[in-house]
């Protein structure tokens, strides 16, 4: 029986270019939920963690009981931002197109929502590619989410491909080895992972040295 093989995308940083419209996302929601600015800088470095931590990276000190009104927000703006400006990395779709030629099943293990990353898939286009889409459960971690993956698809052998140390964690939580894709927003992060990428287009080399 031919080996089920498993590729797990982390999606912001990897696959989609979430500058595009994030930036302008959160400069217009705490401009009317603070009165406040925030550098670009800031926002990518919080990309990739749970929505906690970005409530409180942008807004310290802000009441978590603000919380739920912030997040009603920043998915009003952000799912029409989503519309107007997105993209994926250079060659994320012909190496997708790639991996499962080759036969690998491919998923999307992210900390954003559910319903954020199937909008993602299908505003990029790369909803064909994927078997299984999973956002994260309030409370969970990086780590959790890839745990639900893995055992929705049971595969006989994994790969983790991210550009964040969130993910890298999740991969060794998991006893997967990892894509380090250092042509995301903080490439030192993944300086450890198991093989580096500096190119989308690498990715395919990466998996089947990792997992054949």
């Amino acid at each position: 029986m031919k080996e089920k093989k498993l590729v797990v995308f982390d999606m912001d940083g990897t696959l989609n270019r979430i500058e595009l419209f994030i930036i302008p996302t959160y400069k217009e929601v705490l401009q009317k939920f603070a009165g406040t600015q925030v550098e670009d800088d800031t926002v990518l470095r919080l990309m990739g963690c749970v929505d906690e931590e970005i409530y409180q990276g942008l807004l310290p000190g802000a009441p978590m009981e603000r919380f739920g009104e912030f997040m009603a927000l920043t998915a009003e703006v952000e799912y029409r931002n989503i519309d107007r400006y997105h993209g994926a990395f250079d060659g994320v779709p012909q190496m997708l197109r790639q991996l499962s030629d080759a036969g690998y099943i491919l998923s999307v293990c992210t900390n954003g929502t559910n319903g954020y990353v199937r909008k993602i898939v299908q505003a990029l286009e790369l909803a064909p590619y994927f078997t299984y889409l999973q956002g994260a459960e309030p409370g969970c971690t990086k780590s959790d989410t890839l745990k639900m993956v893995l055992d929705k698809i049971r595969p006989d052998k994994a790969v983790m491909v991210g550009d964040r140390k969130h993910d890298m964690q999740a991969a060794r939580d998991n006893g997967l080895p990892f894509v380090g894709c250092q042509y995301g927003y903080l490439p030192r992060e993944v300086d450890e992972a198991d093989i580096c990428v500096s190119a989308a287009a690498d990715i395919p080399q990466a998996v089947k040295a990792l997992i054949g």
